[in-house]
């Protein structure tokens, strides 16, 4: 048996290992541009809640501006509905006087 016969198995063993090796680099380059691309779908997702949070902040801080004004009215409303019970009652009165005339 010559020597190229002695090696051919170690040969073939040794490129299967090296085939191997290439399809996981293959797999792992493929692996590594997923990941990439899912990085930058993150960092795209991020700057929009950024974004979104920046936008509620300036929300809440219209709506605190706009709370007082709510409790303002609301004040003025009670005062108005005061008011009416009071003229009504006055009216009342006045019809109850007019019926003894």
């Amino acid at each position: 048996m010559c020597l190229f016969e002695k090696l051919r198995p170690m040969a073939d063993s040794l490129h299967k290992v090296i085939e191997n090796q290439r399809l996981d680099i293959k797999k792992l380059q493929k692996q590594t541009t997923e990941l990439g691309q899912q990085k930058i779908q993150l960092a795209q997702q991020k700057a929009q809640l950024e974004q979104q949070k920046a936008q509620l902040q300036g929300h809440e801080i219209k709506i605190g501006d706009i709370q007082p004004q709510i409790q303002n009215q609301n004040n003025e409303i009670a005062s108005i509905r005061k008011q009416i019970t009071i003229l009504q009652e006055e009216i009342s009165k006045l019809k109850s006087a007019a019926l003894w005339f």
